[in-house]
Formats: structure tokens, sequence, C-alpha cells
């Protein structure tokens, strides 16, 4: 037999006393999760969640047999058993702390309601005396790990309340006077516990300090959250002042649910920590009213391949009151939280959407003026004419409440700063929210969880027809394009040209939609032929979507004029190379201050990519700040910086192509193919004899070492053409 304990240090012994030793925070967590539901079979899928968070490795089912094995080799392998699609802890459930405590605080307020209060404080000193420290003390700290903190601690503080009533019931309020002095400076938000200090206090015979103590709670209410004191306070006021500190029965205080057996999701209402600037017993504020709120848009199209998106999503809002979804515009973000809020039914009062797309940036130079990010949301919640926007949090403190409801944040990245401030307020103040946020940068506040959302998934150039329809980019682009052409199929011979179309559009779902759209009128021949000019061709033929959506470039454009000067000249030169680069070579080409700082700026506003090694822009992105390079005046100077940086490259690479160690120039150059590829290109177009000269050798050596000698032939006669303008016969007669 072994004791298992929880409410403290997680930590196993036998009956003779002896430690067991369970080493690590991941193998602790895993004890923790399986004892909190003794002798019932939890899911890998909650395992997980709590032992690695949202970002689990790659084989993290074979991560979590090998924690398996360990537990199994410290507690007993007949102890620890697998079955089905998860695992159970085989002890009884008095052998766990956690159960005897739920068990004696049921006990306890059995004997309460029956009038035996005295074995009742008996039964509820039991449970507490269960506790040694703080709950879960060596787990890993995911979010999963602390919301059953929260959950655990809330518990404990309504048993402590449950034991200051029986005893104020018996004329013994006095007794509780240490515990709740001592939790009530541990959780100076929570009024109940405050009122019933307040309550001992006068049952005691010390009026004043009970006086002080409502005072300091009052003052501390007001001055931080900006509302009134709630019930529980004004209770325990009237009682001082009219004598009625004791009470002839012990009031019958909520309490708290057993730890769900069927799963270890705790309810919504439960989850998370609730922050110390929360309110956590006003009754007086109710839920928002949900008549003229506003609900999530309606979806005109189908919904293509983000079921794994959504399922990891779910598991992330599960445990974090703050999911942002960030992404390049047009890579659906909006549609991916729409569908994500119509397939959840976590919140009792609803899910409301608010679009700040239509909100003005606030300048610099109006700073004093009130943010519109906050009449946005009141607008949203339904509160447009609750009384004066600029007491914003005034009205969401007498509307929400305890709202607990999923709120959708749309589009914040121009009004970054003051979505920032309204959703930090909202985590502060009302701990049953969970703000779902979409955004092309971080809000980059405490508590945010990023999930980027990516592009769709491509086929390999020249893929069958059969491989390519599964594909997510090709069967989007198939679904949008028989809303204009429903007798559409996709066909060998067609299948070349539809895999070049969503290649090039980089699998940007936006830029797909547009693209099909066009099919109405344009063979898919003609529409990839046409995409170097994409941002003419994909414009949308119609009129119901938002504007920044209804073109290509439009939508490109919504993110590049948030840029600063530094951010816009940084990522306009980045157009020059032609399939990312390293941080030095950005920097020799390029030029500027601070690169390292500019470009982290551009890869959290999602304008460039970077995989841990090379920064990249998708190729609509590229083309959009090509564009700018050239409307600047750059484009000349730039191009030769990065022939000159790559041909560079390639003279330092000669000699190690002349012996045995050719194979580490093949494999730089290799990596930097594209590049040195479209350096010549341009100086054969530019006319650049000696860069394209230098060039060609360079290429032409890595071809011939690689077995390409049908690349150095192909270029031959431009390299060729060149030579023949140099040393052209002077005319006769000169």
């Amino acid at each position: 037999m072994v004791q298992v304990r929880v409410l403290g240090p997680v930590s196993v012994s036998t009956d003779d006393g002896r430690e067991l030793a369970i080493t690590g925070p991941r193998l602790r967590t895993l004890l923790a999760l399986l004892a909190l539901r003794a002798g019932a079979v939890v899911p890998t899928g909650p395992l997980i969640d709590g032992i690695w968070d949202v970002d689990p490795p790659t084989g993290v089912e074979n991560a979590v047999q090998a924690l398996v094995s360990r537990l199994r080799a410290a507690v007993g392998a007949d102890r620890v058993v697998k079955d089905g699609a998860g695992y159970l802890l085989a002890v009884e459930p008095a052998a766990v702390d956690v159960c005897r405590f739920e068990q004696l605080v049921v006990e306890a307020r059995r004997l309460g309601s029956a009038g035996q209060a005295e074995p009742a404080v008996r039964a509820v000193e039991l449970a507490l005396a269960q506790w040694r420290s703080d709950a879960l003390t060596g787990v890993v700290a995911s979010a999963a790990m602390r919301s059953l903190v929260a959950e655990l601690t809330e518990r404990r503080l309504a048993a402590i309340e449950l034991r200051a009533d029986l005893l104020s019931a018996l004329g013994r309020a006095e007794e509780a006077l240490s515990d709740l002095a001592q939790h009530s400076m541990a959780h100076p938000f929570r009024e109940t516990l405050a009122a019933r200090r307040i309550t001992a206090l006068a049952a005691s015979g010390r009026k004043s300090e009970a006086f002080d103590v409502y005072r300091h709670t009052a003052e501390l209410v007001r001055r931080e959250l900006g509302v009134q004191p709630g019930p529980a306070l004004h209770a325990a006021l009237t009682s001082i002042d009219t004598d009625e500190a004791t009470p002839s029965s012990p009031p019958e205080p909520p309490g708290p649910q057993r730890l769900p057996r069927d799963s270890l999701r705790i309810q919504q209402d439960s989850a998370r920590p609730v922050p110390e600037s929360a309110v956590e017993s006003r009754a007086a504020a109710g839920p928002v009213s949900r008549a003229g709120a506003q609900a999530v848009p309606r979806r005109w199209t189908s919904f293509v391949d983000r079921e794994r998106d959504l399922d990891r999503l779910t598991r992330m809002l599960r445990c974090s009151a703050l999911v942002t979804l960030t992404g390049t515009g047009g890579v659906g973000k909006t549609r991916l939280a729409t569908e994500l809020a119509a397939a959840q039914s976590d919140w009792p009062d609803g899910c409301v959407f608010a679009d700040l797309a239509s909100v003005a940036p606030q300048r610099e130079e109006d700073a004093s003026t009130p943010s519109s990010v906050p009449a946005a949301l009141l607008s949203a919640l339904g509160l447009g004419g609750s009384g004066d926007a600029a007491d914003w949090r005034a009205v969401l403190h007498r509307s929400m409440g305890h709202a607990r409801m999923l709120l959708i944040l749309d589009n914040c990245e121009h009004v970054i700063d003051a979505a920032a401030e309204l959703t930090a307020f909202l985590l502060r103040h009302f701990p049953l929210l969970t703000v779902l946020a979409t955004s092309r940068e971080p809000l980059g506040i405490d508590g945010e969880k990023l999930y980027p959302v990516k592009t769709l998934a491509l086929p390999e150039p020249g893929a069958p027809v059969e491989t390519a329809a599964e594909s997510a980019a090709v069967r989007l682009f198939v679904d949008r394009t028989r809303a204009v052409r429903p007798d559409f199929l996709l066909t060998d011979a067609e299948c070349a040209d539809v895999v070049t179309v969503v290649r090039r559009l980089d699998g940007l779902p936006l830029a797909i939609e547009l693209a099909a759209a066009r099919l109405h009128a344009l063979p898919v021949r003609q529409l990839a032929e046409r995409l170097p000019h994409r941002f003419r061709l994909l414009d949308s033929l119609g009129r119901n979507g938002a504007p920044r959506h209804r073109t290509l470039h439009a939508a490109v454009s919504w993110s590049w004029n948030l840029l600063s000067d530094a951010e816009a000249e940084l990522a306009r030169r980045l157009a020059v190379f032609a399939d990312g680069a390293e941080l030095d070579a950005i920097g020799a080409v390029c030029g500027g201050e601070d690169t390292v700082q500019v470009l982290t700026a551009l890869v959290a506003k999602s304008l460039v990519e970077f995989d841990g090694r090379r920064y990249r822009m998708v190729e609509t992105i590229r083309a959009y700040a090509a564009a700018e390079l050239e409307a600047a005046g750059e484009s000349r100077r730039m191009a030769a910086a990065h022939a000159d940086h790559f041909l560079a490259l390639m003279r330092d690479a000669a000699p190690l192509s002349l012996d045995e160690r050719h194979r580490g120039a093949a494999d730089l150059l290799t990596v930097e193919y594209a590049n040195c590829q479209a350096a010549l290109e341009w100086t054969l177009r530019a006319g650049d004899r000696e860069r394209a000269l230098g060039l060609y050798a360079g290429l032409a050596r890595h071809w011939l070492l690689c077995g390409l000698r049908n690349e150095a032939l192909t270029r031959q006669p431009r390299v060729l053409a060149l030579l023949a303008i140099r040393f052209a016969p002077c005319p006769r007669g000169s």
C-alpha cells in the first residue's frame, strides 16, 4: 500500500513512511494527474497538456510511455496500468490526500446542514490537515497544471470559510481568526474571506479591528478595481453595526465540486488562476446581456483543411485565458477564429465577436484622447448606450460581472497598443473570460499564448493528380473554383497548372480564393502565366468582403502601412533575395542600423518568416516589396549589392572546389543557389559584363562539380553575347 500526496509537494510513500523517489517535474506531473483521478483512466491528451503544455515534442506518445515506465519503476508496475487510450493509477481513493480532503469536506457540510456543528468542525479540520503547503508543488508550470492549482486552492479557501462559519455558529469565532488572517493576506481581493474575518473579529469583541479590516478591504477594492465593495462586505459591516456577528446557524456557502471522474478538464468558471485584482464573490454584477451583442459572423463558404488547427486550439483555450492567432494577411486567422467559436459550447454566456478593423489607429498627438478600441468592444457587447464610453472600465464592471464567455478581438494589429491595454484589463478583472485575438503581430502581454497560422500545405512540383488533389492548397482551389464553375474537375491536363498556381501563391488562402474566382472567364493555363502580375490580376469579384481582403494588394498594403520607416526600408530591400538569406548576408547587402532589431519586428509582424537560420518572405509579399523597392529608386543599387555579395561568396568557395574539399563548396552553393542564379539573371539583363562573367564562372564550376553540365550550356549563349559586345571590332575608318 502506498500513500500519494498532492496537497503540497507531490510525493509517494509506503505505509511504513518510506519515501519513494519521484524525481523531476515531468514525472511528478504525471503522478499528480493520475492521482487526481485515482482509479479512473486518464486519456493521454490531458497528460500531454499537463506535462508539455501546447508544444509537445515530436513523438510525444513515446515520451509519455517513457515517463510511465519511470513511474512504474518508482511505485510498482502493477500500480500504473495501461487501459485503452490512457492510463490509471491503481490505488484506492483513500490513499490520495486530495480524495480524503474532498470526502471530509462533504461530510462536514452534511453534518453542518443537520445541525451537528461540533462534529462538522472536526471533519473540516481533518480535511484542512491534509494540506501541507501549496498544492502540486514541484510539477511542470504548464497552463493546465496552473489551472489545477487554482482549482484546488479555491476548494481549500472554501473549506476555510466553512470552518469559520461552523465555529461562529458554536460561538467560537475567535478560533478561526488565525487562518482567516493568514489567507486574507494571501488573497486580499476575496471579499467572502474578508467578510468572515470581519464577522469573527466582531463576534470576539474586537469591533475596532473589524472596522479596520472592512475599511482596508473596501479601499483596496475601490482603488484597484474601480468598483464598490460587494454584498458580502456590506453584510459583514451591517453585522458589526447591529451586533449580529454571531449567527444562530452556519450559512451554507457554495461548496466546491469534486474533481470530475470522467475528465481531467476543469470547468470554465474555475479553470484558470483567479488574478488578485479579480473580485471573487461579486454577486451584484450579473453577466452581460446577450441582447444586442455582436455574434460570430456567419460563414458563407466551406472550411478546408484546418481540423488539426481546431483540435490544437481547442486544447489551448481550455487552459489559457488569452490565445492570439498570428500570421500574414490573408492566411485565414479570422476564419479560423470564427470556426473555432462555432465549434465550442464551453461558455455559458456564449461568444462575442468584436471586429477592430474599422477602428481608426490612435495618433501619437492624440494620446490623451480615449481609444476607440474599448468603444468597439462595448458596441460588440451590446453596451454601446451604457453611459460615457470614456468610463468604459466602470461600464464593463457593472455589466460583465462573472460572465463566462469567449471574446474574439479580430484584427488587432493596427491598434496593437490599445488592444493590448484593453485585453490586459479584461484578463485582470474578469477571470472567467477567455479572449481569442487575431493579429498580424502579438499583443505582447503576460499570459499570451501565440498560435501562428500557417499557409496551406502545397503539393510537390509535378505531383500526379491523385497526390495533388489531397493537398490542402489544391483542395481549397478546387472548392472555390466550383463556386464559379460548378462543373470544374481536376484533370491530368490541368493538374500541373493548378499546382503551379497554388505554389506561386505560397498556399495563401486569400490569394488562392481570389485566383479561383478568376476561372469564371480565364483558363487555368492563362491564370498561371499571368501570376507575375498578381496584384493586377487578383482583385475580388465580390462586394461583401472586408476592403482589406477584396484584393491581394489591399491585404498586403494593410500590413505594410503599419511599418515604421526603418521596417519598411529593410522590408523592401529584402526583396532582392530570391530564397531568403541568413543574417550576415542581409546585413552586408541591405545595410542600415539595428538590422537584428528591425528583422525581429518584421518577423513579429508576419511579413518575414524565420526558420531558425534563414529569413524569408513568401512570394506575394516579396513581389509587393519589390514594387516598393522600385518606387523608392533603390532596385538597381540593391541588385548590384546582392550580386557583389554572392560573387564574393563564390570566389571564397572557389579554392575549395580544386581539392578533395570541393563537396563543402558544392554544399555552400546549393544553399545559396537561388540567390546566385538570381544575381546572374540580373547581371545578364542589365548587361553588367564584369559581374555576369564572375557569377557565371562560379556557377559553371558548381554545375560541373554537381553533374549539371546542361545548366552551364543553357546560359552560355547569353554570356557569350556579352563577350561579343565587349570585344566587337571598331568600325572602319575610326
